[in-house]
């Protein structure tokens, strides 16, 4: 029986959740196809008048009083075609993503286009005389809104003022644009023209009972499969968006339930190798030999408490490893203290973190302090 590639999904938290949601939708909206069809969903009016090919990253880190980093989650310089004389003019697009309804969030997104004036005001400052003008770029703050339920919260920077009101009105009237996942069903974006949408439909599948869940997945699949043809990329990373979720999202007591399910697909035998490849990649080999280990212990004791604990133990071993290979070539091989404590990390997530943050380590000590 053919399995879907993702056997190695491991229980994980609403941070968890959280933080897979946040990559994947600034790596899906980062290409332009993704970004032009959110756009036109958000700001359907203006979305045709910019030059996607074109668009560049903006300054994403400014640093404030406190000498603090703040950064939005996605901010793009993107050229736009007025409809006034055809000319092109540069429009920045601010993207912040929430799961939560969080009250700073206006006051948060006018700090971000506030500084990245700043930082155009001193960049205008050093040109050398004589200066044109200064005429900033134009800010689209757009806040996409994951959460299960409609924002609730504040929209505007003035509801966050506190008394006396006489004054309010000095301040700036800035208000983001929210696009919001509850307020569309996952039959409207499922059924709609946008792939980007088509699989973020997939997250209303969020706390679906397993049937559910599995059904939808079926679907948003098969809507998205014509692209494998006509913009494999693109397929590959919807797809991996959609691995990525089930293997963050859906527990681990659900895994023996899922493995027909590439069959129910309908892919042939190389879409299916495809697939399972992406799955590998995602789980980045750990969790693979943990949940084999995990079966097989589990088999042996007769208990579910048995496999997952024998998958945990087997995960954190892998783990372990494969910090030690990845480091070692740049801080050398660890000394007797540091191999001893590396053998008792017994956080899967603080691994994962210590293992992307190698390159920025300068000794073993710095890597074993990250929390």
């Amino acid at each position: 029986m053919a399995t879907l590639a993702i056997d190695e999904v491991q229980d994980v938290d609403d941070d968890g959740l959280h933080d897979f949601t946040d990559r994947a939708l600034r790596e899906l909206l980062s290409k332009p196809d993704n970004l032009r069809e959110f756009l036109r969903e958000v700001v359907p009016d203006t979305a045709d008048g910019f030059d996607f090919d074109r668009m560049k990253p903006a300054p994403r880190e400014f640093i404030l009083g406190n000498w603090r980093y703040r950064s939005p989650d996605l901010m793009f310089e993107i050229p736009f075609r007025t409809s006034e004389s055809e000319v092109w003019a540069l429009v920045c697009v601010m993207l912040e993503h929430q799961s939560n309804a969080d009250w700073l969030v206006p006051l948060r997104s006018y700090l971000y286009g506030a500084h990245y004036w700043e930082w155009k005001l001193r960049t205008w400052e050093e040109l050398p005389a004589p200066k044109t003008k200064l005429l900033l770029t134009p800010v689209l703050p757009i806040v996409l809104h994951t959460g299960p339920r409609p924002w609730t919260n504040i929209r505007t920077l003035r509801e966050t003022l506190g008394p006396p009101e006489a004054f309010h009105q000095f301040t700036p009237d800035w208000q983001p644009i929210f696009w919001e996942l509850a307020t569309h069903s996952f039959e409207e974006l499922l059924d709609g023209p946008a792939a980007f949408l088509q699989a973020l439909a997939i997250l209303k599948a969020n706390d679906s009972e397993l049937a559910e869940a599995q059904r939808r997945f079926q679907m948003v699949m098969h809507q998205i499969e014509p692209l494998h043809d006509k913009g494999r990329v693109r397929w590959q990373d919807l797809l991996r968006f959609l691995l990525g979720w089930a293997h963050y999202r859906r527990p681990i007591k659900e895994r023996p339930e899922w493995h027909g399910l590439a069959d129910q697909l309908h892919f042939d035998a190389d879409r299916l190798r495809e697939i399972r490849q992406m799955g590998l990649t995602i789980a980045q080999g750990i969790f693979q030999e943990g949940w084999q280990e995990g079966q097989k212990e589990g088999r042996q004791e007769g208990k579910q408490e048995g496999r997952q604990e024998g998958f945990l133990d087997g995960a954190l071993l892998r783990a372990r490893k494969h910090l030690r290979s990845a480091a070692q070539p740049r801080l050398g091989a660890p000394a007797e203290s540091v191999s001893a404590s590396i053998e008792k990390l017994s956080d899967l997530d603080r691994i994962d973190r210590m293992i992307d943050r190698i390159e920025a380590a300068a000794s073993w000590e710095d890597l074993l302090a990250i929390p």
